[in-house]
């Protein structure tokens, strides 16, 4: 019988990391090779060793969180043949999108899964969730990825679009990149290549704030926002306007912003499509005034995206240039120099 490939689970806490007590209360698993046993058919897809690291919510996870998991990948990368994380769902797609930018040229498939409904509840998600990042965790995949539901998501590309559907996850502005049913599906895109090495960047700078615009915001305070972090992220309407006229108008604290080396980068509330800010006149303003467009990275992309790069520079015109350059397919190659 040939050997399982060898997969390192690391384990976050998570909804899926949760069992019913006798109680009938929820309470997580005591370990997460407790977690595995609940299901047991990873057994016969992999031989699953274990990496725990503090449990939590995973709306109180934080940036340096993100460097721990990715320093455990690095460190164990030719340990193994994958991996897979167990994360809580409302945070993992900043997750996925932070080590994407720190683990690039992977080899090998890193697969962040997790459950709308825990484990041991009836009509729970968390079984099939497992399984099937395992499967993919076996795979030629070569990516960081979310698997949920039946679905194979480019890190990047992943936004947690329900609070109450099973399939939790969609791809935004790209196609899924895998797609599992009663076989798996892996795009060519995704799949290893030769002579790929691991390039591990674990510099992250987290002072980096994100803003929804909206009718009436103070400029006083976007400029306190711009006064004590590295960077801004602006999400405005539609293609990436925000207001610039009168005394509510926000162009002269991006030209101040900039001016004084903190970049400001401008998305879109939108869910789906790009920026393109030489369109009307209130997006080309700001962008004269010195705003980088977001093309069409989603939110948490472009957030974790900012931090990486900022962990590395701040010089302005390299961390314009490196926010619109796509090292992980964050955006799109049709869009990558509308904006300039």
């Amino acid at each position: 019988m040939p050997e399982l490939p060898r997969i390192l689970h690391i384990a976050t806490g998570g909804t899926i990391a949760m069992a019913k007590g006798p109680d009938g209360s929820m309470a997580p698993f005591q370990s997460a090779s407790d977690l595995v046993a609940a299901v047991p058919e990873v057994q016969d897809i992999a031989d699953v060793h274990m990496e725990t690291l503090p449990e939590i919510d995973s709306s109180n996870i934080f940036p340096e969180y993100w460097l721990q998991i990715a320093r455990v990948i690095a460190n164990r990368y030719h340990e193994f043949d994958g991996f897979v994380i167990t994360h809580g769902t409302d945070t993992m797609a900043y997750t996925a999108s932070a080590l994407a930018f720190m683990l690039q040229e992977l080899d090998k498939p890193v697969v962040l899964t997790g459950s709308q409904i825990a484990l041991g509840v009836i009509g729970s998600d968390g079984r099939r969730n497992m399984v099937n990042a395992f499967r993919v965790a076996t795979s030629d995949c070569a990516e960081v990825v979310i698997v949920f539901g039946s679905a194979v998501l480019r890190g990047v590309r992943a936004r947690k679009i329900s609070a109450f559907a099973m399939e939790a996850f969609e791809s935004i502005n790209e196609n899924p990149i895998g797609e599992i049913g009663i076989s798996m599906r892996i795009s060519r895109r995704a799949l290893r290549r030769a002579g790929r090495r691991l390039l591990f960047t674990p510099t992250l700078d987290p002072s980096v704030a994100l803003v929804a615009a909206y009718p009436g915001l103070d400029p006083a305070l976007l400029r306190h926002v711009v006064e004590t972090h590295h960077g801004v992220i602006i999400l405005g309407f539609g293609t990436g306007n925000i207001p610039t006229e009168g005394a509510r108008g926000l162009r002269d604290v991006v030209r101040q912003a900039t001016t004084a080396g903190v970049p400001v980068v401008v998305g879109t509330q939108c869910v789906l499509g790009s920026t393109n800010m030489g369109l009307y006149r209130v997006g080309k303003d700001v962008l004269e005034a010195g705003a980088i467009p977001s093309v069409d990275m989603t939110p948490e992309a472009t957030l974790a995206k900012l931090m990486w790069v900022l962990g590395q520079t701040r010089e302005l015109e390299r961390v314009s240039s490196m926010m619109l350059k796509s090292y992980v397919g964050e955006i799109a190659p049709c869009y990558e120099i509308m904006d300039r």
